[in-house]
């Protein structure tokens, strides 16, 4: 069974910046409607809530987001061995494969930050806007604003980053001329992707 293609489709294909890019829009769009539809619904102040909802939950999504990026590099390392030892690498290989699995995990794993991080974002914006609105706004909620709101954007430029170069076809290293003169070698491209993982792994 396959799925149907349009002109559409095939544009989205051909610029994966502008299918994450679309995509984020529409999760946006729906992250605020949702949020706005519950809150007057429910008919109280957000922003103690909201408060203590990211001061839960940011130490959650970091954990999970580390683990999203260490996955998203080692795909993006079997990735780039196949391009500088295809026959060692290769998808016929049985390492090669399991890359194409790992590629996949990390690309929807991935996809799923960024639409978390998203809903994030819009929650902030909705409590932002309504601190505003409401007379509330005071020198703590402009930090608590602030911070949070560039800690989302980073994410999200940083997965949306991630997220385009496992899933095109080309590798990182072979797409940077410098970086594939420097990393001509399978050790060399473990040693490039070895410090990301570890700044990664032991980032706080």
């Amino acid at each position: 069974m396959t799925t149907d293609k349009t002109w559409f489709d095939e544009k989205l294909k051909g610029n994966l910046y502008l299918d994450i890019t679309l995509r984020i829009a529409i999760w946006l769009v729906i992250a605020i409607l949702t949020i706005t539809y519950a809150s007057v619904e429910i008919g109280f102040s957000p922003l103690a809530p909201m408060q203590r909802g990211f001061n839960s939950l940011l130490p959650v999504a970091a954990n999970v987001a580390r683990v999203a990026l260490i996955l998203c590099f080692l795909s993006l390392l079997l990735k780039d061995l196949e391009h500088v030892a295809p026959a060692s690498w290769g998808q016929e290989t049985v390492v090669g494969k399991i890359g194409g699995v790992f590629r996949r995990l990390a690309g929807d794993l991935s996809l799923w930050i960024i639409g978390a991080m998203v809903t994030l974002f819009a929650s902030l914006i909705y409590f932002a806007l309504y601190a505003y609105s409401s007379n509330q706004w005071t020198p703590d909620v402009s930090r608590f604003s602030i911070t949070v709101g560039m800690i989302m954007i980073i994410s999200i430029s940083i997965f949306s980053y991630a997220n385009v170069w496992v899933r095109k076809k080309v590798s990182f290293i072979s797409s940077h001329p410098k970086l594939q003169a420097a990393c001509n070698t399978p050790w060399k491209v473990f040693a490039f992707y070895g410090v990301l993982l570890i700044v990664t792994a032991i980032s706080k």
